[in-house]
């Protein structure tokens, strides 16, 4: 029994904890009297920027607004359904995945103000199902205590995974969240924008000591130790010092989240058992991925493609992540096949080839039957071989080609190159 109180016990601590950490947004449409706008131009050559991040202005909240832009710069980069339409600027399609009209009608209305929290759907029922990223967010849900655009940062991680699920379900995310720390927090924020990943902050704006907004983390700059952001206020970037709460000074930073997506590198042997696949695996966006084939006994390796077509003719293979990928390794059996006789000889010229080549058989007595087979495995010629033949290749697709020849009894492979 005293077991069972122990548990209980951690699990309230828990739970507490996770309370206290969330904290809470509570910044209107327009930037607050007062609220610096920080230094608007920077011309430091040190300065890092993601490019191609969306400024939106805020639309029912600063978090749908600050996580609305992060989604809407992946939907530019690698996830194309993400947002309908255009991301880039904030057209009526990007306000619809922020924060729709059934949002509003059923957690905005009655607009509350502090002190005097309203009720809407969230406590009263009745609500559509969450299908934007303000419903996710819970913003202005008056059953968590939100005001009209107010949002808990302890939202965002789920907001992104569930709303990135609802677009296309095939999608796998990551999140994580980092807390300010003098030790940690700068490596760890700048590696993200080296990265092209943008982060969504939670700040103090007036220097209360209390936080009060959230923001989209798109740059740094190392020689002043600065960050850069999109405040949701303006399409400027903003830059203030990196520096965590205090009531000294203003735009200090709680922590940020930090949002990825993973890619799923697959890879197989073609045929099944023509040689090892290595590499395969989930990737961050941009991470490099270091593909490798190692040949079974009796094959060679061929070239690598995706979907049908040849990427790579080395055994390694490294590339930039950007989208799910599935490669094939391509394997042909060695070309020191059964001779067809002890005194046929088998010349193929030229090789490679552009548009036809000859393949002559000397010293032999048979009619040979003859078979092209591109590095998918497949049959894409047969023919009949007696002393010399000419072969048209010019409609082929460049790449290692098999020819296998037999006289019904044995066979011998080489192999043929289409420039």
């Amino acid at each position: 029994m005293q077991y069972k109180k122990a548990i209980l016990l951690v699990i309230v601590s828990f739970i507490l904890t996770i309370q206290l950490n969330a904290q809470q947004s509570i910044t209107g449409p327009t930037r607050p009297v007062g609220v610096s706008e920080g230094i608007i131009t920077n011309n430091n050559k040190s300065a890092v920027i993601i490019s191609g991040v969306p400024a939106y202005l805020w639309h029912c909240g600063c978090g749908p607004t600050a996580l609305g832009m992060l989604i809407g710069y992946y939907d530019a980069h690698g996830f194309p359904d993400l947002i309908d339409g255009d991301a880039s600027t904030q057209t009526n399609s990007v306000n619809d995945a922020i924060a729709n009209v059934e949002h509003y009608n059923d957690y905005s209305l009655p607009i509350d103000y502090p002190p005097n929290l309203l009720q809407d759907k969230s406590d009263l029922g009745s609500a559509h199902t969450s299908n934007c990223i303000a419903d996710f967010m819970e913003t202005s849900w008056s059953s968590k205590s939100n005001f009209w655009g107010y949002s808990w940062s302890d939202r965002i991680d789920d907001a992104f995974s569930h709303y990135v699920s609802m677009k296309n379900s095939e999608y796998i995310t990551f999140t994580t969240y980092e807390y300010f720390s003098d030790l940690t927090s700068w490596d760890v924020y700048t590696n993200e924008i080296d990265n092209n990943r943008p982060v969504v902050l939670v700040v103090d704006t007036d220097g209360d000591g209390s936080t009060d907004h959230f923001v989209t983390g798109i740059g740094y700059d190392e020689s002043n130790m600065t960050y850069g952001i999109l405040d949701t206020w303006s399409s400027n970037i903003h830059w203030y010092d990196w520096r965590e709460l205090s009531t000294d000074y203003s735009w200090g930073i709680y922590g940020f989240n930090i949002l990825l997506f993973y890619f799923n590198i697959n890879a197989s042997a073609n045929p099944t058992g023509g040689g090892l696949i290595g590499g395969v695996g989930y990737y961050n966006i941009n991470q490099i991925a270091h593909m490798s084939a190692t040949e079974s006994t009796g094959y060679d390796f061929v070239n690598w493609t995706a979907n049908d077509i040849v990427v790579a003719t080395t055994n390694n293979y490294s590339f930039i992540v950007t989208e799910n990928r599935w490669l094939v390794a391509n394997f042909v059996p060695e070309t020191s096949n059964v001779d067809l006789n002890d005194n046929t000889k088998i010349n193929i010229y030229p090789n490679p080839v552009n548009d036809e080549f000859t393949i002559e058989a000397q010293k032999c007595q048979d009619i040979l039957n003859f078979e092209i087979i591109n590095s998918m495995g497949i049959i894409v010629y047969k023919g009949d071989l007696v002393n010399k033949t000419k072969v048209q290749v010019g409609s082929f697709a460049p790449g290692v080609y098999l020819i296998k020849l037999a006289n019904g009894k044995t066979f011998e492979c080489k192999k043929i190159i289409k420039e």
